[in-house]
């Protein structure tokens, strides 16, 4: 991150390029107290523009001023400040003070998921990301951060779809929207030359596979098989959605075509241990027994596979 000091105030770190000052970096605090119409064209501005419009369509039109507070502000970075230098604990100390504060002013709730994502709770600071885009849904570091969240839980299609929030809009001369740029493009590539397929097809097929996920946790077995099917129409080489359409038809007794399913899952990866485990179990069952349900773990065997491979690398 940049080490400049505000251009304003010279008393903190300046994050933004400012438009009115030649395009210098100055604090969040000195952007919302000089920011007026000259700045039309900043991404700062465009957010706050944007955000205000939401709001007054959704009140009729009536006069909306966006919450600024630059003491709330000074007072997130400087907390983000401990962090940066390694004192976690006192910026954290500083942020839940804020939090019981302030827990509805949009800088609190984005602090506080930066903290917990350099801590490495990524589950929980995606909740806080999410509250502060709920209260300004063009922040663009909060996409980024919770991007790069969804990114270490191996959540592939969020962190795209976060990523391309960043792009959509960040100014393209941002940082934050040219390392989102090099991540999305760099997916895409990835996964491109993995399954064949594009970007919009690979996430929706993600998000389709977590609804039937859903829906197999619900113990809908006949709905889960039909959208699992779905996600095979879209992506014929995840093994993880013949496994689970193989536990569906477990679930429901149909022995034989559980058995079809765990061998494509296996045809697919051979290294897919919960297809081995539970294609041994479905064997063991007499035609037409029904697989218990509550003796069957699920997993999400990727990220629980992959997350050890990365904490043991150097």
């Amino acid at each position: 991150m940049k080490t400049d000091k505000c251009g304003i105030c010279l008393k903190v770190k300046g994050k933004r390029l400012c438009k009115l000052k030649e395009r210098s970096f100055v604090c969040s605090s000195c952007c919302a107290e000089i920011r007026n119409k000259d700045c039309d064209g900043c991404s700062h501005y465009v957010q706050a523009a944007k955000h205000s419009l939401e709001k007054m369509k959704k009140s009729g039109f009536k006069k909306f001023i966006a919450i600024i507070d630059p003491e709330i502000e000074n007072a997130v970075d400087k907390a983000l400040a401990f962090v940066e230098r390694g004192d976690i604990e006192t910026g954290e100390k500083s942020l839940n003070d804020l939090m019981k504060r302030h827990p509805d002013y949009h800088i609190v709730q984005y602090g506080m998921g930066t903290v917990l994502a350099m801590k490495g709770n990524y589950t929980e600071s995606i909740v806080h990301f999410d509250k502060c885009l709920e209260i300004f849904p063009y922040f663009v570091e909060a996409w980024f951060n919770k991007g790069n969240s969804y990114k270490n839980l191996f959540n592939i299609g969020e962190s795209i779809k976060s990523f391309q929030k960043v792009i959509e809009f960040g100014d393209p001369q941002d940082d934050f929207v040219k390392t989102a740029k090099e991540l999305v493009d760099h997916m895409e590539q990835s996964i491109s030359k993995d399954t064949g397929l594009t970007l919009d097809l690979y996430v929706k097929s993600m998000d389709d596979f977590n609804k039937a996920f859903s829906t197999m946790q619900n113990r809908e077995y006949e709905k889960a098989i039909v959208e699992f099917q779905n996600v095979i129409k879209i992506n014929k080489i995840n093994a993880q959605t013949y496994g689970n359409l193989g536990l569906c038809y477990a679930f429901l007794g149909q022995k034989e075509k559980a058995i079809a399913a765990f061998d494509q899952a296996l045809t697919i990866d051979p290294n897919y241990a919960p297809a081995t485990a539970n294609r041994a179990i479905v064997l063991s069952l007499d035609n037409g027994e029904k697989l218990p349900d509550d003796q069957v773990k699920t997993i999400e065997y990727y990220k629980d596979v992959a997350e050890p491979m990365k904490n043991n690398s150097h």
